[in-house]
């Protein structure tokens, strides 16, 4: 089997002299490792490729057996440059690439959708180069809520009360749902792991959910509002999708 795709590498190893494994998102067959046989001597198969972050339009060659896969060659499409160039931007980008990788999209719908959020956000990353800490967060959000987690932060989940008017609102982890204070009383309980935030997170979490990568840049909260979404997006991501971000590493919850 011989395809020709585009993919998102996400990690270049070594495992001979001249030869490379490369992992590898694409949209229709999700992440996988692939060889590059004489990929780290040859010039002209695999110019500039076989680096991560790089989008790269790879042909790709099953072994008779369809145990692996190999890159014939590379057409370096996109090397992203910039976000290179920056280490503080850069490490936002791998942190979003590792979460990717723990993630695992299934092929097909899962992998189509992760595909495009990343390489989106390595376009944004490369033209607008925000500051702060919040794109990883945003980017886990923002994974969670396209797979088909999408919460409603707009309204009270029991009497329909639009969440700009509440002024203790409590969200549910487990069903994604806002309750206001007045139907927390009647309820006595929420279900399920509960965070009380400001009515400032979730106006920025439905804006979030209704966003794409290219307008984050422009996304401006206070201090205590981003503190409010991180945790909160930490603790919707880790129940729903099984990732926490601990010590530097994301590992499965």
């Amino acid at each position: 089997m011989r395809s020709t795709e585009k993919a998102i590498v996400l990690k270049v190893g070594r495992f001979r002299e001249a030869d490379a494994w490369v992992r590898i998102l694409t949209p229709t067959h999700g992440i996988f490792n692939a060889f590059a046989f004489g990929g780290l001597r040859s010039r002209r198969r695999f110019t500039g490729c076989l680096d991560t972050l790089n989008h790269v339009l790879f042909s790709i060659a099953a072994n008779k057996t369809g145990t692996y896969y190999s890159l014939e060659e590379g057409s370096l499409i996109h090397g992203f440059q910039e976000v290179k160039k920056n280490p503080a931007v850069q490490g936002l980008a791998v942190n979003c690439v590792q979460f990717v990788r723990m993630l695992d999209p299934s092929p097909g719908q899962d992998s189509r959708i992760v595909y495009d959020l990343l390489l989106e956000t390595l376009e944004m990353l490369e033209e607008k180069l925000p500051s702060g800490d919040m794109v990883p967060f945003l980017f886990r959000a923002k994974a969670a809520f396209d797979l088909g987690y999408r919460p409603a932060f707009d309204i009270c989940a029991s009497c329909g009360r639009e969440a700009e008017g509440m002024r203790a609102p409590l969200v549910s982890v487990e069903s994604g749902q806002v309750f206001c204070a007045a139907c927390q009383s009647r309820r006595k309980a929420v279900d399920g792991v509960v965070r009380r935030v400001s009515p400032g997170v979730l106006r920025s979490l439905e804006w979030i959910r209704n966003s794409r990568p290219a307008d984050w840049a422009r996304l401006g909260m206070t201090a205590d509002v981003a503190r409010q979404s991180r945790r909160l997006i930490e603790a919707f991501v880790a129940y729903h999708l099984g990732l926490q971000w601990e010590n530097g590493y994301y590992k499965k919850v």
